[in-house]
């Protein structure tokens, strides 16, 4: 190209379309507007349509009058940005009336004890003669930024919405009344791990197992959907333990059956006896007899094998030197002795 431009290249990088300015500028102001203040933009365009009749808008969009009369002002004064919600913080808000002695006291303390609770705190400055309460104590540390907030929210959660806990004295009369489910490690050469998934009848001792390779909510659901066909009579209530496997997929499945979830009281694994027992059994008589493979088809295999002698062959102590199966029609032709019901006391 010749004349004014030779040897040069030409760009247009860099520039300014008239009006680029406003064009961005109400592009942000948009992006800020919630959907209340839309709804008020309108308002006030019908407003403005009808002969600023403040009256008749009121009437129409069912509003009052100051309302109107307010939106016109801020928009006057701060125009669209104006019609958004303001904050109702209170202009005057109360301040902290502790002693700073007292504070900084507890604050210490915190720091030499992280791990105690508030409680713990304010029994400590009773000692010294500081009368607080547990709840001042409380407060001090969440302003000074001493209390754990992921802790803090774990706690809540489980005062907002408690697990329930099977009611001490339970007794189980029949087959299904309670099913007992937990989870044991397999370990593998290398440092892998497959996971046996237990569901033992507290009544009978009869057991469904699985092997999966993950102990997740959703292999936890597909359990449930396994123990719902293999057992021979309907699951009315499941007591597991807090972990991740009897979580949310489970959780929801179980609701979903009308079946009712039990929870452990956590680190109590004394409470889920009869399925701890048995995962003893399953360490002596199974897995220390050279019964683990790397592979899970043949993994699956054997514990279907050890799922069926534990049932049909194996005698029980407990149920008199009968197997489940055996025990399970003695009660269906006999009846159930009062002396053999089940009574759940921890």
């Amino acid at each position: 190209m010749k004349g004014k431009y030779q040897g040069c290249r030409m760009t247009i990088y860099g520039t300014l379309l008239p009006g680029a300015r406003s064009i961005a500028m109400s592009s942000v102001i948009t992006d800020r507007l919630t959907e209340e203040v839309k709804h008020r933009i309108k308002i006030l365009d019908w407003h403005r349509a009808h002969g600023k009749h403040q009256s008749l808008t009121a009437r129409h969009f069912g509003i009052g009058r100051s309302t109107i009369i307010r939106w016109l002002a801020r928009f006057a004064e701060r125009g669209i940005i104006g019609l958004n919600e303001r904050s109702r913080k209170p202009k005057h808000v109360r301040q902290p009336i502790t002693p700073w002695p007292i504070v900084m006291r507890t604050v210490a303390l915190r720091k030499q004890y992280p791990a105690w609770s508030k409680y713990k705190l304010a029994a400590m400055l009773r000692r010294e003669c500081v009368i607080v309460s547990a709840s001042t104590v409380g407060r001090i540390l969440k302003r000074r930024n001493l209390i754990d907030r992921k802790v803090s929210r774990k706690k809540r959660k489980s005062a907002l919405r408690p697990k329930l806990r099977f009611p001490q004295g339970l007794r189980i009369h029949a087959e299904g009344e309670l099913i007992q489910m937990d989870t044991k490690y397999i370990m593998l050469p290398g440092g892998r791990k497959f996971f046996q998934f237990t569901a033992i009848d507290v009544l009978t001792k009869r057991r469904i197992l699985r092997v999966y390779p993950s102990q997740s909510s959703r292999n936890g659901a597909s359990f449930l959907e396994v123990c719902m066909v293999s057992f021979p009579y309907p699951i009315m209530a499941i007591q597991t333990d807090n972990g991740a496997p009897f979580q949310k997929e489970f959780e929801r499945a179980c609701h979903v059956r009308s079946i009712t979830h039990y929870f452990i009281h956590p680190r109590t694994p004394k409470e889920n006896t009869y399925v701890e027992r048995s995962h003893g059994a399953d360490e002596r008589e199974f897995y220390q007899q050279g019964n683990i493979s790397s592979l899970l088809p043949v993994m699956q295999q054997k514990i279907k094998a050890w799922e069926e002698i534990w049932n049909n062959i194996r005698p029980h102590e407990s149920l008199g030197q009968l197997t489940p199966i055996e025990y399970s029609r003695k009660i269906k032709t006999n009846g159930l002795p009062t002396k053999n019901v089940v009574i759940l006391q921890t």
